[in-house]
């Protein structure tokens, strides 16, 4: 099993995982395998392979070499879809292979253009609707995209790392869960391997601007000819204008513009991923061991267990559970997201003397009304330059939004 130019594998990649996660082991090569390089755990003869699952994809193959004598190996996120049938496993050595994550990728060599897969993949009905969220979100607002690949200026590179972090608070503050990467040992390895990465074209920042400010930011993996989806995340106040989906579609559009074969969303299930994908598959985790030690039998017994069990557990969603509990913990005094708001259709105006013009883009003050108001802009379909926000002077938490003949009154709850 093997891939081409695979980042995981690299000196930089290795070397800076190394730095975060393990700095006093050393990382070990063996002759009887190759494409993956590990490091030993503390007390017993058990190797994990270097990055472990912050990998997004592992090959190898075996060769007769008897290095692995007495030995026990665990390969995360092995790849079973790329496997090579020319890979035989030798007569003293074992595998126990643990399905731990579904897949899904696009295989893009089988289209010539976007259009080939959108008519392939999407109804009529879906297509126009995803041409709508779209074409609504360039007339509402001034949207760019860019793609950072082979180079990138270092202050542009932290402002977006950091515009990063901001919009996976929101995301997730919304969602009341925790999620992984925003640790800090993990978001601290994230953000400085990314950098040398993107400089090696082993990896990029796809984002999506408001003018200048980002509202959706990918982080991808690249192979010779694959694009792995490591990390999204969009602004949800524009969730209206289905923001995942459209930040989606620009990549896709990039990915054919670029000659890629493979758009890889990786692991995890969301929705979108399953509606989009042409190939569903399973990330693996390998446990191989000397058949001939029965230290080394009983240590991939163990292991192989310890992960069915994690696998049955997230079966029942305890998982998920576990990342709302984990995240009400550490974030008892935080509030929800958004206020409550009660939405009215009004007639007219309120008397001018009544009303504070205000600009929610100048004026962070006033950040909790940008969902409403951009809901509003989803629904006339009007630049935000084209409507008007005011503050009602003599009520407390009330705001008009207006463009025409539609106005609507927002009031925040007590």
């Amino acid at each position: 099993m093997e891939t081409k130019n695979t980042p995981f594998t690299t000196g930089t990649f290795q070397k800076i995982w190394k730095k975060h996660f393990i700095p006093n082991k050393s990382i070990n090569t063996f002759k009887f395998i190759s494409g993956i390089n590990f490091y030993k755990s503390a007390f017993l003869p058990l190797y994990f392979n270097a990055g472990k699952n912050l990998t997004k994809g592992n090959n190898y193959k075996i060769y007769d070499c008897a290095d692995y004598k007495n030995k026990c190996y665990v390969v995360y996120d092995t790849l079973p879809h790329l496997n090579d049938a020319s890979t035989d496993f030798l007569k003293d050595l074992g595998i126990y292979k643990s399905i731990q994550y579904p897949g899904f990728l696009i295989n893009l060599d089988k289209f010539k253009t976007i259009d080939e897969y959108l008519l392939s993949t999407f109804s009529k009905n879906t297509r126009m609707k995803m041409r709508k969220f779209t074409k609504r979100l360039d007339i509402c607002f001034n949207i760019s995209t860019k793609m950072f690949f082979g180079g990138i200026n270092k202050d542009e590179y932290e402002e977006v790392f950091d515009s990063f972090m901001i919009l996976l608070k929101k995301r997730y503050q919304d969602k009341q869960i925790s999620y992984n990467n925003m640790q800090p040992s993990e978001w601290n390895f994230y953000k400085e391997v990314a950098y040398p990465l993107i400089l090696e074209k082993k990896a990029s920042l796809f984002v999506v601007y408001d003018n200048k400010t980002p509202i959706a930011i990918t982080y991808n993996y690249h192979t010779e000819d694959t694009l792995i989806d490591a990390i999204t995340v969009f602004d949800i106040d524009y969730s209206k204008f289905n923001i995942g989906y459209v930040n989606n579609l620009k990549l896709l559009s990039w990915c054919f513009d670029n000659n890629l074969k493979t758009l890889d969303f990786s692991k995890g299930y969301f929705d979108y991923k399953k509606r989009m994908c042409t190939l569903e598959y399973n990330f693996e985790y390998h446990i191989i061991y000397d058949k001939k030690s029965v230290i080394s039998k009983f240590i991939a017994f163990s292991y192989y267990n310890f992960l069915e069990f994690k696998t049955y557990l997230r079966s029942k969603k305890l998982d998920v559970k576990f990342h709302k509990i984990t995240y009400f913990l550490k974030n008892k005094k935080h509030s929800k997201l958004y206020k409550e708001a009660q939405i009215t259709k009004l007639e007219t105006l309120p008397f001018s003397n009544d009303l504070l013009k205000i600009d929610i883009k100048e004026n962070t003050n006033y950040h909790f009304l940008t969902k409403p108001v951009y809901d509003f802009l989803y629904l006339v379909v009007k630049s935000y330059n084209e409507i008007d926000i005011y503050k009602m002077k003599n009520e407390n938490n009330t705001y008009i939004v207006s463009c025409d003949t539609l106005i609507q009154q927002v009031k925040f709850m007590q």
